[in-house]
C-alpha cells in the first residue's frame, strides 16, 4: 500500500502543489518583509535544486523511479534527499512571500509536504537498495535522508557537476519561480482582486 501510494505521488508530484497555490493565491497579503524573506528562500532553495540536478541530470524530471548510478558526491555527499530538501525551502519561500494565514499555512504546508515526500522517499529507498546493494546500504548509514551534514561522505562518486546539464534541467523550475515573483508583486503592487469577493 505504502510502495502504490508512493508510486502515485511520484507521478503526480508536479501536480499536488496546485490546489496548495491556489488556497495562497486568493487569500495573499504581500508586504516588503514578505516579498524580502520569500524571495531569499526561493533562490537559496533553487540554488540546492540547480546544485543537485547538476550531478544527477535529466534523470530528476522522470516519472520513472530510479537511478543509473549512485550519486554521492556533491550535495549527495552530505544528504541524501538534496533536490527534495531545495523542494521544500523553495516552495516554503513562496508562501512566505505571498503572506497568506501566517503561520498557519507554513504549518499546513509543512504537514503535506512530509506526507507526500514520506512516501516517495520510501519507494526511491527501496528501489536504490534492491539495484546497488552494499553500496546503498553503506551510504544510508552514514548519510542523513535530509538533513545537511558538515561532514562529507567518504565514498564519493566519480560523477562531476556539468553546469549546462543544470540549468537546462531547470528550465521549468525557473519559469515557475518567475510567474511567483510576477503575481506576487502584482499583489503586492495591485491589491489582491480577490479579498473584495471573500467575506470572512
Amino acid at each position: 500500500m505504502a510502495i502504490r501510494l508512493g508510486q502515485f505521488l511520484f507521478r503526480a508530484r508536479s501536480y499536488t502543489p496546485l490546489p496548495f497555490l491556489a488556497v495562497i493565491l486568493l487569500f495573499a497579503r504581500p508586504a516588503p518583509l514578505s516579498l524580502a524573506t520569500g524571495y531569499a528562500l526561493m533562490l537559496a532553495g533553487e540554488g540546492l535544486r540547480l546544485w543537485s540536478v547538476g550531478y544527477t541530470g535529466f534523470t530528476t524530471r522522470t516519472r520513472n523511479v530510479g537511478a543509473a548510478v549512485l550519486v554521492t558526491s556533491g550535495p549527495y555527499a552530505r544528504t541524501r534527499n538534496p533536490i527534495y530538501l531545495g523542494n521544500f525551502i523553495l516552495a516554503l519561500g513562496a508562501c512566505v512571500a505571498f503572506n497568506a494565514f501566517m503561520p498557519w499555512i507554513l504549518i499546513a504546508f509543512t504537514a503535506l509536504f512530509t506526507f507526500q515526500y514520506h512516501f516517495i522517499v520510501r519507494l526511491e529507498e527501496e528501489t536504490l537498495k534492491e539495484k546497488f546493494g552494499g553500496l546503498y546500504a553503506r551510504y544510508v548509514e552514514n548519510v542523513s535522508r535530509f538533513i545537511p551534514s558538515l561532514r562529507r561522505y567518504r565514498e564519493p562518486s566519480a560523477v562531476a557537476f556539468n553546469p549546462r546539464v543544470a540549468f537546462s534541467n531547470e528550465k521549468n523550475t525557473f519559469a515557475s519561480m518567475a510567474v511567483i515573483v510576477t503575481l506576487s508583486l502584482l499583489y503586492y503592487c495591485y491589491g489582491n482582486p480577490f479579498l473584495a469577493w471573500i467575506k470572512f
